[in-house]
């Protein structure tokens, strides 16, 4: 009966390790169960011996099972409890090791140094076999003494487990803990009489070991119980968070990389294109994914890993209809020690509508920022052919000084040749007034290199310095000397300051002619960034006002279309920066515009 129970215990949580092989004390129990059973065989075998040659040898032989069964039961309590000395389950390892050798060297085997006899007795209605005259060995001592520090390491994990506080941790100490050292206290005392002591009884150490035994499977098979609940009510717990999933468009998924099965909900496996039937691996969902993408998502997974932090990755996929769809992907990502990517799971939502539709707007606001200038260009007109006359008259004048020069008998060519150096100087001048209205006019998509803010303010005023004159307004631009460059649009960024400049000169015309002025300044900010600041004169923004500005069709000006300063707020966004706008303490508005510094 003892055979039979530890061989199917041995067996049911040898099964469960295998299907879970991070269960080693499930495995290490399953071991004491085994060699318990191996025990009992060996222990019906001794009965049943006929000569004192065949008990010694086979008191030899239960050395093995002794030997497992003892280092199993230290290694479950340490795994099971997660508490108690590793040093003390090495000591009991290498004592029992050392006794299962030295048994098979001497003879007759470890426990006797002889076994002159052996005797027949009555036990339960049966002839068994017991030990009659023999002499124990001098080195029995090592064998108490490993089962004594089997009984110090069980005793240390348990009031240790005990002293955690919880009921459970408790409940272990007390069963488990207990069980274990009634049982193997009791087998040093009959193993101690038998041998020592001359008690006439058979070998029989598995049925006290029963006790420790059933202790051990009641609680491991509570833990199992406990196990099914908790899973049944994960599936529940699943199955409301795919109908929540579901309900809001997302789809969840996870793919585990040593058995390469990626799992998904059917909602997830819809936004591939796929149905809820289809089995998806690593590669299949590989080469959905675009080229461009595959290495960068591969990268971002793998960063969130070594993190520990959730990411979130957007990539396109190619659907077996040969369309395409843009899908966004966040969740968490786990590693084992050598870096590589072992379990990765999240949700699953398809942007496609909402990047169709950012793009839309993009396009939206470039066309409503082209038009802006093209309407600028109206208003900027009379300083546009101020800044196009000068050069135009230099050059005609150069030429007639140049035709009657070259009219004289004796014409000096030196004289002639500086003024077609000023006729080219000039001929520049125009050439590139006209090439930056011609970029300040066309439609194109912001592309950002190292831009140098002081470049852009002289253009700013060469540009309106005439408008200004004309206005009455007073123009100060000051750009700091340690600006350091901003990745940005040249054109872009030119647009924006035009718009904030050309607001406050309309602000300040209405101020009396001595009181119109109107100032840029740029400087150096904190954490690695440059501030624009745009001030005039004007009456400033009204309160109500303020929190409206920058909204589109929202303006002051009669005549205003309120697209101004929502394309600046626009180009601003889309380098990364930040405006805001308030009132100065002397009347005015006041605009800042914060942009990143160039990393270099």
């Amino acid at each position: 009966m003892v055979g039979s129970f530890s061989l199917l215990i041995g067996i049911m949580y040898g099964l469960v390790w295998v299907m879970d092989r991070k269960a080693t004390a499930h495995l290490a129990f399953a071991c004491e169960a085994l060699a318990i059973a191996g025990t009992v065989v060996l222990e019906l075998q001794l009965m049943r011996a006929s000569t004192a040659a065949e008990w010694g040898e086979l008191v030899r032989w239960s050395q093995i099972p002794l030997c497992v069964r003892f280092v199993s039961t230290v290694v479950f309590i340490r795994l099971y409890f997660g508490t108690g000395q590793w040093s003390l389950v090495w000591a009991v390892a290498f004592m029992r090791v050392g006794i299962l050798v030295t048994g098979f060297l001497v003879d007759p085997n470890f426990n006797f140094s002889r076994i002159d006899s052996i005797e027949h007795i009555q036990f339960f209605g049966e002839q068994v076999a017991i030990v009659g005259h023999a002499v124990p060995s001098e080195w029995q001592w090592v064998a108490t003494l490993s089962t004594v520090l089997v009984l110090a390491f069980v005793a240390d994990a348990s009031i240790k487990l005990y002293r955690k506080g919880t009921a459970a941790a408790r409940r272990r100490a007390l069963v488990i803990g207990g069980a274990t050292l009634l049982s193997t206290a009791i087998a040093i005392f009959y193993t101690q009489l038998m041998i020592l002591g001359g008690l006439r009884v058979p070998v029989l150490l598995s049925l006290p070991y029963l006790i420790m035994l059933a202790a051990m499977a009641v609680e491991v098979s509570r833990d199992t119980l406990a196990a099914s609940r908790l899973a049944r009510e994960l599936r529940d717990s699943e199955t409301r968070l795919e109908m929540a999933a579901s309900a809001a468009g997302l789809g969840l998924w996870s793919w585990d990389s040593e058995k390469n099965v990626f799992w998904s909900t059917s909602v997830a496996k819809s936004m591939l294109g796929l149905a809820p039937a289809d089995r998806v691996d690593f590669e299949r969902l590989g080469s959905m994914l675009d080229p461009d993408d595959f290495a960068r998502v591969g990268d971002t997974w793998r960063k969130a890993a070594a993190s520990g932090i959730e990411a979130e990755v957007q990539f396109r996929i190619r659907l077996p209809d040969g369309s395409s769809r843009v899908l966004a992907g966040r969740g968490r990502s786990e590693e084992d020690a050598s870096g590589k990517l072992t379990n990765v799971q999240g949700v699953l939502r398809d942007v496609t509508e909402q990047v169709r539709e950012r793009q839309e707007n993009e396009e939206l606001r470039r066309e409503i920022a082209h038009a802006g200038r093209v309407s600028m260009l109206g208003t900027l007109s009379s300083s546009l052919a101020h800044e196009l006359s000068q050069p135009l008259g230099a050059i005609l004048m150069n030429v007639e000084t140049a035709s009657q020069l070259l009219a004289r008998p004796s014409p000096d060519l030196d004289e002639i040749r500086e003024i077609l150096v000023e006729i080219q100087r000039d001929d520049e001048r125009a050439s590139g007034v006209i090439e930056g209205l011609r970029d300040l006019l066309k439609r194109r998509k912001i592309h950002l290199v190292p831009v140098s803010i002081q470049q852009i303010i002289d253009d700013i005023r060469s540009l309106l310095k005439s408008d200004a004159a004309v206005r009455g307004v007073k123009l100060e631009c000051v750009c700091d000397p340690d600006v350091p460059e901003i990745p940005g649009d040249k054109v872009h960024l030119t647009q924006l300051l035009l718009n904030l400049v050309m607001n406050g000169m309309d602000a300040a015309g209405e101020r009396p002619e001595a009181e119109r002025r109107v100032s840029v300044r740029a400087s150096r900010a904190e954490a690695g960034r440059v501030e624009i600041t745009v001030e005039d004169s004007g009456p400033g923004i009204p309160a109500d006002a303020q929190r409206e500005i920058f909204n589109p069709f929202f303006t002051t000006k009669p005549d205003g279309m309120g697209m101004g300063l929502t394309i600046t707020r626009a180009i601003v966004e889309a380098h990364k920066g930040r405006v805001r706008c308030h009132n100065g303490a002397h009347g005015g508005a006041i605009f800042h515009v914060s942009l990143p510094a160039h990393p270099a």
